[in-house]
């Protein structure tokens, strides 16, 4: 990216313009930093965002002073969407400019820094890439893993990322439609494993009194395990239950064995982090009337809450679906393990359920640890 910004006159910047006065009602007059793109993507170019601002925030609401990142280019600057341009200029609140957002993001200025660390124009730029080429769209409570650190080669727990309304630019409206800015808060693996049990809203809201306005510090700790925050989501969890409906694993095989005049058994085959995450959201949705599906590779299993009793049922040959009542559901969280073992649960005899270490990897595919090894604690 260049540090001059890319427009043309020929176009109008109606768009642009509507994202600069939401920025100028927080930081008045400051001269952002700003790094547009050489190429247009639209002409060929690499990079789908036309430019990416940075203002220094001094520390407003008792946050550390940090560089504020500001995108454009999700939204419609100039007026180029098909169907979505307004002659007349009047704005309009029903429909979405381009992709209906802006993204922003936080990060601390370390000592003596004059200039904004250029790594998160990449780190955003690739986020655009994801948007443009794939068409999903974020919004508020969304989250997405950086499958690594969110600043590459970086030694940081920060590998997870939450989308959360911006708390200084609110929602404005330009005339080719509305626009969101959503700021990205990089968070641990850890943490985001405990939002999961309630949501991403509620584990944000609980972390902010510890990062005040979301400020993404990479050198930071964990905060999952902090009383105050680990007791909001407990309490949140138990009250609302979980908005985490699907879980994903690389390991999850079903195989069926039924021997004449025997009933049908099967094994049912997770990784240890699988099991870690399934026994920490099932308390989340059945006892609150909501299913959880757990996907694999060719396999998946769908868990569904039952007055009383357990039964399994094949929805096709590669889909369990496994019924619970209260009394059934925990004796699998009391029995099953994230550990390497074989386990049958009381009063759920038909099941068998194998849990398989899993392996931890790094970029390279070396394995960095093992999770769930026989006679692990």
């Amino acid at each position: 990216m260049t540090d001059v910004p890319d427009t043309d006159d020929d176009d109008s910047t109606l768009g642009w313009d509507a994202i600069d006065a939401v920025a100028e009602k927080v930081y008045g007059g400051q001269e952002p930093q700003h790094y547009g793109t050489a190429i247009s993507y639209r002409l060929g170019g690499n990079d789908p965002l036309q430019g990416i601002s940075v203002y220094r925030n001094a520390g407003d609401a008792g946050s550390k002073p940090h560089w504020h990142y500001l995108t454009y280019g999700f939204s419609d600057l100039y007026g180029e969407d098909e169907d979505e341009g307004d002659e007349s200029g009047e704005p309009d609140e029903e429909k979405r400019s381009g992709y209906g957002f802006e993204l922003t993001f936080r990060l601390p200025i370390e000592d003596g820094e004059t200039t904004p660390p250029s790594w998160p124009l990449n780190f955003l730029q690739n986020i655009a890439r994801y948007v443009f080429q794939s068409g999903n769209v974020f919004a508020a409570g969304h989250w997405m893993t950086a499958n690594g650190p969110i600043k590459a080669g970086a030694d940081t727990q920060i590998t997870e990322m939450g989308f959360v309304a911006d708390p200084q630019f609110p929602a404005t409206v330009s005339p080719y439609g509305r626009v969101e800015f959503l700021q990205i808060v990089g968070i641990t693996a850890d943490e985001l494993a405990e939002g999961k049990r309630w949501n991403l809203r509620g584990l944000l809201s609980a972390l902010e009194p510890q990062m005040p306005l979301w400020v993404t510090d990479i050198h930071r700790a964990s905060l999952h395990a902090r009383p105050e925050v680990k007791a909001a989501i407990d309490q949140g969890a138990e009250k609302e239950g979980s908005n985490t409906g699907v879980l994903y694993g690389s390991v999850l095989t079903l195989k069926s064995e039924k021997k004449l005049l025997r009933a049908e058994k099967i094994t049912v085959t997770m990784g240890a982090l699988l099991v870690r995450d399934l026994l920490g959201l099932l308390p989340g949705r059945l006892p609150h009337g909501k299913d959880l599906s757990v996907a694999g590779d060719d396999f998946a299993l769908i868990f569904e809450p039952a007055d009383a009793g357990s039964q399994h049922e094949w929805e096709d040959p590669q889909t369990l679906v496994v019924s619970l009542g209260p009394r059934e559901l925990q004796a699998l969280l009391d029995t099953l393990k994230p550990r390497g073992a074989d386990y049958v649960v009381p009063g759920i005899n038909h099941l068998i359920w194998r849990v398989e270490p899993s392996q931890i990897k790094d970029q390279s595919g070396r394995v960095q640890e093992v999770f769930g090894a026989p006679g692990d604690a």
